[in-house]
């Protein structure tokens, strides 16, 4: 009996090292709410302190106080003319990844231009708890709404996948809207908990210390900004709704500004399957285009 005992105790410990291996590997989703929920468990919420502290220096968590004085400076703009909206849309272009693919992709490539430490070139996302919707199929969803509403603005918007099938890491994804010049780069993505009770949208952008992103951070806060100043109208955020990141790939070998959406929980039962419901998704994907709309707008009005 004590040998059969220590030998469950050995594979306990093998699989759950396994696990963690494979979740801080995850280029976003369940790891994206360590330090958040740690912050609620923190605040008599309910929330769990999901891993390891390593992970935890991954993601910046701001005070209200801090998002406050920094949404100050970040400039709203003012009605244009039509035709100054159609100029800004025109000369637009925006690049959207639709997160994820069919099947992930565990070979190692740098977070980085140099870097030498390395991440899954793409992971597998999560899935629904209800509807067992996997994360790669509602991202392609979301984003070919994205693309249709942008589209019927006037923007010039392209897609780094159309199908499930392909075979793109999180590097090759942000070189693609590199190579395209892109004026705003944005990776849809829903997210995922270990508590069933976490919801709401968010967005992620560079940390503003990330040597590698320092010149696309102003312009990522303030387009990540005035998206959520449209989305959080109808639809609830999950704490301050931004999250700031310095070790994802696809944000560090990223040239252009980029956001990336988590539009909702799918480990939320409520929030999956309101992510399924075609009416819900296109209302939050016309949302999310309205504050890109925002954003393009007040880089023509710089321009002018």
């Amino acid at each position: 009996m004590k040998a059969w005992s220590i030998i469950a105790v050995l594979i306990t410990c093998i699989v759950s090292f396994f696990l963690l291996r494979i979740d801080s590997q995850s280029e976003q989703g369940i790891l994206n709410t360590i330090s958040m929920e740690k912050s609620e468990a923190s605040n008599g919420k309910d929330g769990n302190n999901l891993i390891n502290t390593k992970e935890e220096q991954h993601v910046e968590i701001r005070s209200s106080e801090e998002l406050a004085e920094e949404k100050s400076e970040v400039v709203t703009t003012s009605p244009l003319p039509p035709a100054d909206i159609e100029t800004a849309a025109e000369s637009f272009i925006i690049v959207i990844d639709p997160g994820h693919q069919a099947k992930a992709n565990i070979e190692q490539e740098p977070i980085g231009p140099g870097a030498k430490e390395t991440k899954y070139k793409v992971s597998g996302g999560t899935t629904g708890a209800v509807t067992k919707h996997p994360e790669y199929v509602l991202t392609l969803e979301a984003s070919n709404l994205l693309k249709s509403y942008l589209e019927n603005r006037g923007f010039q918007v392209i897609l780094t996948r159309t199908s499930h099938d392909v075979n793109i890491s999180n590097r090759e994804r942000a070189e693609i809207a590199n190579k395209n010049d892109a004026d705003l780069f944005v990776r849809i993505h829903a997210d995922g908990s270990e508590s069933p009770e976490t919801s709401g949208f968010s967005i992620l952008i560079p940390a503003k210390e990330n040597a590698y992103t320092a010149p696309v951070y102003e312009d990522s806060y303030r387009a990540a900004r005035m998206v959520l100043t449209h989305i959080s109208k109808e639809i609830p955020l999950h704490q301050n709704g931004i999250f700031f990141r310095h070790d994802m790939t696809g944000f560090n070998w990223s040239k252009v500004p980029v956001i990336l959406p988590e539009i909702g929980f799918m480990t939320n039962p409520e929030e999956d399957k309101k992510l399924s419901d075609d009416v819900y998704l296109a209302n939050l994907m016309e949302l999310l285009a309205s504050g890109i709309e925002e954003y393009a707008i007040f880089k023509q009005k710089q321009k002018n």
